[in-house]
């Protein structure tokens, strides 16, 4: 049912168990449960439907090659990787997401609700990584000196897990966390100056509906010892995979709160507040059945 792209070692950094897996071959190391947890990612993904039984229980490593194999199948519609997102497991883990191309869209967007699963907004902010990309940052430098762009964000997943695997740290890598949509509103510039300004303060952003209801906020204040080290993380769990952070990659600062359920359909509107000024991000949510 699903096109199975042969992946390269480059992309998925240890390629021979990749390999057995796009052959469709078996190994010691399981790889016909491995497909079976690819299809299973596949059919959720694109159905939109929360999984009714719990994905099988699989090692981290293997866990890290079936999110890769996910994302190259998805990659003729959705395009190649332009960035990531992270957050956090129950055993307070990062889980690294991959964002592609064409999930993103932009201010005004009309966005599809899922049919069979939970779709949860979160609000935050995003940065653009600088053309040279990002080496270690050191913690005792400024960290935003890596980044031209302060970006303002809502991301949009949808809740693929069987209930008891939600915050299970394999089944959010395996499923990509769901990430689906991420609107982003107008960005601040990053120069010395606004860097400074901008990310040495609190940064603040509120979700209400057309009727002006709140239904989420977020609140982030960035140390620098904090920031330094999430992206230093960060960048060991993409060179394990044969990656870094490229020029212009979208990086999330990471989590600023509870996702809110998006139980309705309608127009939202996300405000973002910073020393420097505001940002508003408009979008609808429509209706499977609507016409």
């Amino acid at each position: 049912m699903y096109k199975f792209i042969h992946p390269t070692a480059r992309v998925l950094g240890s390629g021979a168990l990749a390999l057995a897996l796009a052959a469709g071959g078996s190994s010691a190391f399981g790889s016909e449960s491995a497909q079976a947890t690819l299809n299973q990612a596949l059919e959720a993904f694109g159905a939109r439907q929360q999984m009714a039984d719990p994905l099988p229980d699989i090692e981290p490593g293997l866990a890290v090659e079936v999110q890769d194999l996910v994302m190259m199948n998805l990659a003729p519609d959705y395009g190649g990787v332009v960035g990531y997102w992270w957050s956090v497991a129950s055993s307070q883990e990062m889980v690294v997401s991959s964002l592609l191309e064409n999930m993103f869209t932009s201010s005004g967007a009309t966005l599809d609700l899922a049919a069979g699963a939970e779709q949860v907004a979160h609000l935050g902010w995003m940065l653009r990584v600088r053309p040279q990309g990002i080496g270690t940052v050191d913690e005792a430098a400024p960290w935003y000196e890596s980044f031209s762009e302060l970006i303002p964000a809502v991301v949009i997943r949808d809740r693929l897990l069987a209930p008891e695997q939600k915050g299970d740290w394999s089944a959010m890598t395996i499923t990509n966390a769901g990430v689906r949509y991420l609107v982003l509103g107008m960005p601040w510039q990053l120069g010395k100056e606004e860097g400074a300004t901008l990310l040495g303060a609190r940064l603040e952003a509120l979700l209400a509906d057309n009727a002006g209801e709140r239904l989420a906020e977020a609140s982030v204040l960035f140390a620098t010892r904090d920031a330094s080290g999430m992206i230093n993380e960060l960048r060991a769990k993409l060179s394990a995979r044969g990656r870094f952070l490229r020029g212009s990659d979208l990086l999330w600062l990471g989590p600023t709160g509870p996702g809110v359920s998006l139980g309705v359909t309608g127009r939202l509107s996300a405000d973002f507040s910073t020393l420097l000024g505001q940002r508003r991000i408009v979008f609808a949510i429509r209706s499977p059945d609507s016409t």
